[in-house]
């Protein structure tokens, strides 16, 4: 596995180690083309990250511990918590307390986007200040680098601040007993910080003098060790996956096949929608034309079914009864007689009832006579109404028994 490189980025200027470990200076961009595609650790100013400590309830999921620590530092921050961003140490320390960075969370996504337009694949985002060895228990480990100085003071803990701020910055800390201190020869501000002098008691110290910062910074960044400092990438900021990172090209492909899928079911539904509308109606219209044609018929419970049983009642068994000899037989006779008009029927029972009107007593008579010529019908007059105008006739016609 290709070690992991390690980049300096404050927004505007990067800080790298060039393949013979000489400190390089320069855009992002070309800090991406020498990490040629490793995985990287980004290193940001200090002084833009709060680094505290928070007691927390026994929470084990990570994005609850997240809110529960924003939640506890609430009154204690002046920006509004959803304006800043959280990281958390993986355990508490030995006190019960768990280590937080807090940083703006608008500043810490400029520099993540900065850095992966460029090409960089941030698999880590520590303050510079984490950066800095490790010092042993009841020690500091301080390194000034130009006009700024870093203070680690224990594990997941330290500040770095302007060189004039230091003195009261530390004065408001527990002093140390011993002070490693890290500073270049030709930086006379460097050589005139004396923790001695801000702290009470006085600590001893280990100074440990550099050629120039550019040598200083170049130890810092190759001797960096980042592997127990705290993440910021955690949470909203949280590193994507390979699974995430080969679909983001595919998203706006997706977003849209997706609402073309939208639109074509959407379509379709309209489509289903309008077509059961169309059969609704139709069913409408078949049991209305059902109860014209049955009205002697209740309940409905299979249209097609009592159609059938009702048509077949009609017409008989065996095709030789039911309704359609009686209106043959009637028809023939009416066409015959000529003066005969069929006003109404209706079948019930077997019988064909008829109420006709004729132009004269005559008519009667041809009715009479017709349906004694017709075979297998037997007319049944029930009652005949001579007027000046013609006569009303109602009568029944039924078939003969076989």
């Amino acid at each position: 596995m290709a070690e992991r490189f390690i980049v300096h980025f404050d927004g505007e200027q990067a800080a790298w180690l060039n393949a013979a470990d000489e400190l390089v200076r320069g855009p992002v961009d070309d800090a991406a083309l020498a990490a040629d595609g490793r995985e990287c650790t980004l290193l940001i100013p200090g002084e833009d990250v709060l680094l505290t400590r928070v007691t927390l309830p026994p929470i084990r999921q990570a994005k609850r511990r997240l809110q529960a620590a924003a939640f506890a530092l609430e009154d204690r921050l002046v920006t509004r918590v959803d304006d800043l961003h959280f990281a958390l140490a993986a355990k508490a320390d030995a006190d019960g307390d768990t280590p937080v960075l807090v940083v703006d969370r608008a500043l810490m996504k400029h520099l993540l986007d900065a850095c992966e337009t460029a090409g960089l694949d941030i698999v880590q985002a520590v303050p510079d200040v984490l950066a800095l060895a490790a010092a042993e228990s009841d020690s500091w480990h301080v390194a000034v680098v130009d006009d700024r100085v870093l203070t680690r003071t224990g594990h997941g803990h330290g500040f770095a601040c302007e060189q004039a701020l230091w003195p009261v910055l530390a004065s408001g800390c527990t002093p140390p007993a011993r002070i490693v201190l890290e500073r270049a020869r030709t930086n006379s501000a460097a050589q005139s910080l004396a923790p001695e002098r801000a702290l009470d008691p006085s600590p001893d110290i280990e100074s440990v003098d550099y050629a120039d910062d550019e040598i200083l910074l170049a130890h810092l960044l190759a001797h960096a060790d980042t592997r127990e400092a705290i993440n910021l990438r955690q949470g909203a900021l949280a590193r994507a996956s390979a699974m995430q990172a080969w679909w983001q090209p595919f998203r706006l492909t997706a977003g849209l096949a997706a609402a073309w899928l939208l639109i074509a079911l959407a379509a379709r539904g309209i489509e289903s929608y309008q077509l059961h509308q169309r059969i609704d109606t139709l069913e409408a219209r078949s049991e209305s034309v059902f109860r014209e044609t049955f009205p002697r018929v209740g309940t409905i419970n299979d249209l097609r079914v009592q159609a059938e049983q009702n048509i077949r009642a009609l017409r008989g068994s065996g095709g030789s009864g039911g309704v359609f000899p009686l209106l043959q037989a009637t028809a023939e006779v009416a066409g015959q007689a000529g003066s005969l008009t069929i006003q109404s029927l209706q079948y019930r029972d077997g019988a064909l009832y008829l109420s006709l009107r004729g132009d004269s007593v005559q008519s009667l008579e041809a009715l009479r006579a017709g349906f004694a010529r017709q075979r297998g019908t037997t007319l049944n007059v029930e009652s005949a109404d001579a007027a000046a105008n013609g006569v009303q006739i109602r009568a029944s016609v039924t078939a003969e028994p076989t």
